[in-house]
């Protein structure tokens, strides 16, 4: 590709783009802005998704547009509480940290790719590999392995070797690392203020395994580094030092390069999309993603290309993103092999989903004498979970811990509660505590939510025993100290409620193990 002039280049910059729409039909598919820009790939939401059959329709069509090579068709299918087709519940990283076994989570990821390539999408945006070491991160969380650099880094490893087992690319993300944040990229800018040698021991580890593993894609952090980047407002997505210095050079990473969408306000607020485009090309950045809005996947275009015929975008850094997009899209079409969409929600798959969620369910403090429940005699509040941040995507299902208990145990008295009770509604259920024991408490996010702390408090003031079921992880644990017992769950979904409840009722085990530091817990 040396000696292409800048103008034959420019009129390339639209393969260094990953772009999103809306709709759900095949005549959906901005099939002009595809062929005309001649985009690199194309990104799904649920917005798009409602059957395997139809997204594998939609993702024929979107194919069409792109006749010589195809295009990435990619996804945000982590596990969990970020599924953009649920078919199969498959569960979340910090579930799969939870059972401990890397074998399972490649089993795991395996079937997450296998469904994925059925329906015709070549790329998944995961596994995350950021260390939740923030208990008070607000949007990775439950999305982690765990906080531990050494097992975020191990299965992460065994979910990147699942997907190349099934042909499918894998994505790492965010680098340099987004687990010590209290700020959701998506609304603000967020900083991680350590130094390099924190970085390297903590943030860093799972990046390296990922690189050892073959992972095709790296994306991106909308997140400043200042050990790394010294202008404060320079997040890692527009910075040289992170992604050229630090990745390319010190890692020695040479795979694609995936920007976070572009449209989030951490970028949006700042640089503005379009020039954030062409930021993030020039400190070494592949492919740009802008998952929303067609005005500015047109507007970050143009700006690409005049940055590259005007020389702001050197011809040698376009000639190696060129070269990586393209070499990724070859390696799909090397590697395709249509799956049977009888594959997607398979048996095999929803007994591998049951598995794992049962396999992490964990059992921490003294619970001997509170389990097995006697349903006649305990009572189940349960509060009502919900989406709380952007990534989740998905509408409200009702609490699962309430369908299971109906399920399992309907003699269980099971009251459910409000998101964030307030005094009369905490009065009112302590009230109908009264002669309960033990009283189950199933929370929800408990240090966002202060009277769900409340609730919990005035039991333990009336006298209860109380066993906490944490539906979202085991961080609530730190704003209700003093629990005679919790049973965790890493996902508010029906099959780890399903495992959950079992264990209460003494029908199964709790063999998950905390896969986070909590001062003054163990498992």
């Amino acid at each position: 590709m040396r000696g292409v002039t800048a103008m034959s280049l420019a009129e390339r910059a639209g393969e260094l783009f990953m772009i999103g729409f809306r709709g759900t039909d095949p005549g959906d598919v901005p099939e002009a802005l595809i062929r005309t820009e001649g985009v690199g790939g194309v990104i799904l939401f649920a917005r798009n998704l409602v059957s395997a059959d139809q997204a594998r329709r939609l993702t024929a069509r979107i194919q069409s547009c792109s006749p010589d090579l195809p295009l990435l068709i990619a996804v945000d299918q982590e596990g969990g509480i970020v599924l953009r087709l649920a078919v199969t519940p498959w569960p979340g990283a910090m579930s799969l940290g939870a059972a401990g076994s890397p074998d399972l989570t490649r089993r795991v990821g395996a079937g997450i790719a296998r469904e994925l390539r059925a329906m015709g999408i070549n790329m998944n945006l995961a596994p995350v590999l950021d260390v939740n070491v923030n208990p008070a991160n607000p949007v990775i969380g439950v999305r982690s392995f765990g906080s531990d650099p050494a097992r975020v880094a191990e299965h992460g490893a065994a979910y990147i070797r699942g997907h190349h087992d099934e042909g499918v690319l894998a994505t790492a993300k965010h680098f340099p690392g987004h687990g010590d944040t209290d700020v959701d990229s998506h609304l603000a800018l967020a900083r991680v203020p350590h130094g390099m040698d924190r970085l390297e021991a903590v943030e860093l580890v799972p990046f390296r395994w990922a690189i050892a593993a073959g992972v095709d894609a790296i994306m991106t952090a909308h997140v400043v580094f200042p050990a790394v980047e010294p202008d404060p407002d320079r997040p890692a997505t527009l910075s040289p030092a992170v992604l050229t210095g630090l990745l390319r050079e010190q890692l020695g990473f040479d795979g694609l390069v995936i920007t976070d969408c572009m449209e989030m306000k951490a970028i949006a607020d700042h640089a503005g999309t379009a020039e954030g485009a062409v930021q993030a090309i020039a400190a070494g950045a592949d492919l740009v993603l802008i998952s929303h809005t067609e005005r500015l996947q047109r507007e970050a275009i143009a700006a690409v290309r005049a940055a590259i015929a005007s020389g702001r975008i050197p011809a040698w850094r376009v000639e190696e993103a060129l070269r990586r997009v393209r070499a990724a899209r070859e390696r799909v079409a090397q590697r395709w092999q249509t799956a049977d969409l009888a594959d997607v929600g398979a048996p095999a798959h929803q007994a591998l989903a049951a598995e794992a969620a049962a396999a992490a369910v964990t059992a921490v403090g003294d619970l001997g004498s509170l389990v097995p429940l006697r349903p006649e005699r305990a009572l189940l509040l349960a509060v009502d979970p919900a989406p709380v941040v952007e990534v989740e995507e998905r509408e409200p299902a009702g609490s699962p811990v309430l369908q299971a208990a109906a399920r399992l145990a309907p003699a269980l008295r099971a009251v459910g509660v409000r998101r964030d009770p307030d005094p009369d509604e905490v009065e009112r259920l302590v009230a109908a505590a009264a002669g309960a024991d033990p009283v189950v408490v199933a929370t929800f996010l408990a240090p966002r939510f202060p009277g769900q702390v409340a609730l919990v408090r005035a039991l333990q003031a009336a006298g209860h025993r109380v066993v906490l079921v944490p539906q979202r992880g085991p961080y609530d644990l730190l704003a209700v100290p003093g629990m005679a017992g919790a049973v965790v769950m890493y996902e508010e979904r029906p099959l780890a409620a399903e495992a959950a409840l079992r264990c209460l009722l003494g029908q199964a085990a709790a063999p998950g193990r905390l896969p986070v530091a909590l001062p003054g817990h163990s498992d």
